[in-house]
């Protein structure tokens, strides 16, 4: 059997293979014990005793003295420090050794890669990656973008070394612990239709996205895993039904049956943000299960 170790699991993307144990079970990966770590720590104690195979060590990866035993990684380790991301990505570098290479690991990019786009055209993996796109970001977004570069750079580096590598480009996506958490449009939209029982459109654009679930991010996480070897294979993972904000924003409205206001669309521009899921679908053989619109009334429902 094997083991699990998952750097930086105490955001979203550890939380959802939590979730995914509470429902589901890892075997059918030969996985029996699932190691986080993170600055935080995670809350298992509710799901422990029916998972015991599931560890949590609670330090910051710059202090971490050496990489427990593991078969698999998944280094998603994430903060708004950016200086910080890439001081951790070099730390956890330094601690690989050359008796490790038979380790997949997988490291989690972001879609901002790609940098901002105004055309209706789905994003694929081989579309243009670099500084000059980033830098047409605004504020956070450039910086974060910038990281992420240099992150996937660093990556791509343990392949020509010979370590199993792989890198995840994550889009957008949906879970109830999404709803606590207004930094997300779906979550702000929700949280402001329950506060004032009218939701307004904010943007003079047209915005478009697309919500995968967290368990097909799981799924297709572990697919990508699994898939890791020194050449680095790279997948877009998100949704591609793409939405605009109106067409979610009304969805939500008749779900919670309050007023939809829609701002007037006065600038001739497109914001795009949906993967193209060809390369993945071909190659790993994973398609999407669950189906946002059903989780979106679920949750919002018990929320």
């Amino acid at each position: 059997m094997k083991t699990l170790l998952i750097i930086g699991g105490s955001g979203f993307l550890g939380k959802s293979f939590l979730d995914y144990c509470k429902k589901k079970s890892f075997i059918k990966w030969k996985i029996n014990k699932i190691i986080f770590i993170s600055r935080k720590g995670m809350n298992i104690e509710n799901i422990q005793k029916k998972n015991r195979y599931l560890i949590s060590v609670k330090k910051n990866i710059l202090n971490l003295k050496k990489i427990p035993t593991c078969d698999y990684i998944i280094y998603a380790a994430n903060s708004k420090n950016n200086k910080g991301n890439l001081k951790g990505l070099i730390s956890f570098k330094k601690l690989l050794s050359k008796n490790q290479k038979k380790l997949k690991i997988l490291f989690t990019s972001s879609g901002a890669v790609y940098g901002p786009r105004s055309e209706l055209k789905k994003i694929q993996e081989n579309d243009i990656v670099s500084i000059k796109n980033i830098n047409t970001f605004k504020g956070y977004k450039k910086n974060y973008g910038k990281t992420k570069i240099q992150m996937e750079n660093l990556f791509k580096n343990l392949g020509k070394k010979g370590f199993n590598v792989s890198i995840a480009r994550l889009f957008s996506f949906f879970s109830k612990r999404i709803l606590i958490n207004n930094q997300y449009a779906v979550s702000d939209m929700i949280n402001t239709a329950l506060k004032f029982k009218f939701l307004k459109i904010k943007s003079k654009k047209r915005v478009y996205r697309s919500y995968m679930c967290s368990r097909d991010l799981v799924e297709w996480l572990m697919a990508i895993l699994l898939s890791s070897n020194k050449k680095c294979p790279i997948y877009n993972v998100g949704s591609d039904h793409e939405l605009t904000i109106e067409q979610l924003g009304s969805r939500i409205s008749r779900i919670l049956d309050v007023k939809l206001v829609k701002n007037k669309i006065v600038e001739n521009k497109i914001d795009y943000y949906v993967p193209s899921l060809k390369k993945i679908k071909k190659n790993l053989k994973v398609n999407i299960k669950q189906n946002f619109f059903y989780e979106l009334k679920k949750n919002i429902s018990v929320n």
